[in-house]
């Protein structure tokens, strides 16, 4: 991580200005920091279509050949995409509450599905996504205030929208499996996070606003790491929260802000294998990345919608190999990078 902030000041600035008028276009950022520096972030791919997803530059053949099927291989895949989670499989669930389907893409079978869910398990307003160790997918649907539950195959398994007491949701939003064999729903209605069992069960609600020592604000995402640490993000105070297994605050860091290390707008949150924390700025247009202190270590992306530019980012997911897959919402596409540990001696002078 020290090599992170010693790469921080070769970074732009989360507000940048684009190049000015004449000024010869180099072409998008791909790698952060700026070259000569050693690398930590890398894009690796940009999915907003078929062609996209396949590899394949557009050309004539392609567009003869989508004229006599009726097809278009170079239309959009998403609507309003926001969520996104990786399932054991590697497949990507991107919940689209524009298109009321949920998108399962394979990026190496180079595959793509839409899934509107089936039977009770209808969807209407997805949002959050999250997936079990055996490959179950859970979807927040916002339509009709509930999470629903999915195989690995896709088949509808159950409903949950009310429990003992006076149990209903508000608005379920962002969703995390946790190590303990719970699936913890952010119910920005309640301000609170439910704990569901794989089988659909009522476990506990806690961080209720108004009830609990470090209650959430209006937050709609989360992330919970290996250990069962809880990390969420509060757009409204411009705020990250850490808090135990159990709902203990344990630490918090972040102001409102338009300087490198504030917020504006922090949505998807996530955490890398050396504990590094993401978080996506919907009005910087950028991802900040902090030490658990809180510390800005480094920032990517740029306001666009080139390759490794971002327009109103939301959900953000890093898989075991510390592959990022962020929701470039206002672009309607997927992006995908890689974070790369270098160690502190690359930065030593020679």
């Amino acid at each position: 991580m020290n090599a992170l902030i010693l790469a921080l000041s070769l970074s732009a600035h989360p507000g940048a200005a684009a190049p000015a008028a004449g000024a010869p276009d180099k072409g998008p950022q791909l790698e952060f920091p700026t070259p000569p520096e050693p690398a930590r972030i890398k894009w690796l791919k940009t999915v907003k279509n078929l062609d996209d997803l396949r590899g394949k530059k557009r050309g004539f053949l392609n567009k003869l050949a989508d004229s006599f099927v009726g097809g278009d291989s170079s239309s959009g895949l998403f609507d309003r995409p926001y969520g996104v989670a990786v399932d054991p499989k590697g497949r990507v669930i991107m919940p689209d509450n524009g298109g009321g389907v949920v998108h399962i893409v394979d990026l190496a079978a180079r595959t793509h599905k839409k899934f509107p869910g089936e039977g009770g398990g209808m969807l209407m307003t997805p949002g959050g996504a999250a997936a079990d160790p055996a490959g179950n997918i859970y979807v927040s649907d916002a339509g009709d205030t509930s999470v629903k539950s999915y195989g690995p195959d896709l088949k509808f398994r159950w409903k949950f929208e009310h429990w003992e007491g006076d149990g209903a949701f508000g608005r379920p939003a962002g969703m995390a499996w946790s190590p303990k064999g719970e699936l913890l729903v952010i119910d920005a209605g309640r301000r609170s996070v439910i704990a569901v069992s794989a089988e659909g069960r009522f476990l506990r609600e806690f961080l209720r606003g108004g009830k609990d020592e470090g209650a959430l604000g209006m937050t709609a995402n989360l992330w919970v790491e290996k250990d069962g640490t809880i990390i969420e993000s509060d757009p409204v105070v411009g705020r990250i929260h850490l808090f135990s297994p159990d709902g203990k605050m344990l630490s918090g860091f972040g102001e409102s802000g338009d300087r490198p290390g504030y917020m504006a707008r922090p949505r998807g949150v996530a955490a890398d294998s050396d504990g590094n924390i993401y978080v996506v700025d919907a009005v910087f247009n950028r991802v900040q990345i902090f030490n658990r202190q809180g510390q800005l270590l480094l920032y990517f992306a740029a306001p666009g919608s080139r390759d490794a530019e971002l327009n109103l980012p939301a959900g953000i997911f890093i898989d075991h190999s510390d592959r990022l897959y962020l929701v470039d919402a206002g672009n309607a596409r997927l992006q995908v990078f890689q974070y790369i540990k270098v160690p502190d001696s690359a930065y030593e002078k020679k």
